[in-house]
């Protein structure tokens, strides 16, 4: 198996109470990049490629900054049937290798039985308030602290100063307007890299633009998230195009056979140049792809 480590988070990051503030250094390679399609569900397994559970869910906020990967164990180690957030920088990542017949990608946790058994977790109907600071705090400091010590480790993906998360689920199927308040369509697909950050979605744009099921793709640092209402419960996605460059962006094409081609840098780095987004890596780095 090839044990890829999470590429750096790019930007400035507020940190929380135990972690301090603390600024990421700028990634020197070339994004891997998932589809959610395949995130979801992903397998999770031991260093040793031992199978203990699978990915349920990606929490991801507006910007570059960090995530948290959802995991579920069912009976493994005696977990049951909870639910647990960790920051995605705790996890490593396992690329498809068809020459060594590892074919399918997969999540690494590198914690021992013994330390997952006190994790903070929850029940799968009752997610927890992921924005309030207290929340974050208890699984930060969990999963900043090395195996007997008391010593912290810097945690980065659990470090964020957004008020706003959402669950890669619940991005599936949302609606994108624009600054105006007219429909543009429906984000059908979610690109996210092995840091646990958003590179892109997909935008289905049929009907509006009067072209069928067309879907082209969108940098997620294009994207606007706003909630409102009295309890900030109500969420809006808002995109500030119009017609005629919305027709004309990098149309994604779905399906199997054409994951590698939409998880390719240079392809990614086309869809910033679109919308005239700086990308989050180095243009100069060689192309590198983990899509499927």
């Amino acid at each position: 198996m090839k044990l890829t480590n999470p590429l750096p988070i790019v930007g400035v990051i507020a940190a929380l109470s135990l972690l301090g503030e603390a600024q990421n250094p700028v990634s020197d390679k070339s994004p891997c990049v998932w589809l959610s399609s395949d995130v979801i569900g992903m397998k999770v397994v031991t260093p040793k490629g031992e199978t203990l559970g699978k990915l349920e869910d990606v929490v991801v906020h507006p910007g570059g900054e960090g995530a948290y990967a959802v995991l579920s164990f069912g009976g493994t180690w005696g977990m049951g049937d909870k639910l647990f957030a960790l920051p995605w920088s705790v996890l490593r990542t396992v690329e498809a290798d068809a020459a060594k017949k590892v074919l399918e990608n997969s999540i690494v946790l590198p914690l021992d039985k013994e330390r997952m058994k006190d994790a903070p977790g929850f029940d799968r109907k009752n997610w927890p308030a992921m924005v309030q600071p207290d929340w974050a705090k208890e699984i930060n400091a969990f999963y900043a602290v090395d195996r007997g010590t008391s010593t912290p480790r810097p945690v980065e993906a659990a470090a964020r100063t957004s008020v706003i998360t959402w669950r890669v689920t619940d991005l599936e199927g949302a609606e994108v307007k624009t600054p105006g308040g007219d429909e543009l369509g429906r984000i059908k697909e979610v690109a996210i890299d092995t840091n646990g950050r958003v590179s892109y979605v997909a935008l289905s744009v049929g009907g509006f633009l009067g072209i069928g099921d067309t879907q082209v793709a969108v940098p997620w640092e294009a994207l606007k998230f706003t909630q409102s209402g009295e309890k900030n419960d109500q969420r809006a996605i808002t995109l500030a195009t119009n017609k005629a460059q919305l027709e004309k962006a990098p149309q994604f094409k779905a399906g199997k056979e054409k994951a590698v081609e939409m998880c390719d840098p240079k392809w990614i780095g086309s869809v910033y140049d679109y919308f005239s987004v700086k990308p989050y890596w180095p243009r100069t780095a060689a192309p590198k792809s983990a899509g499927l």
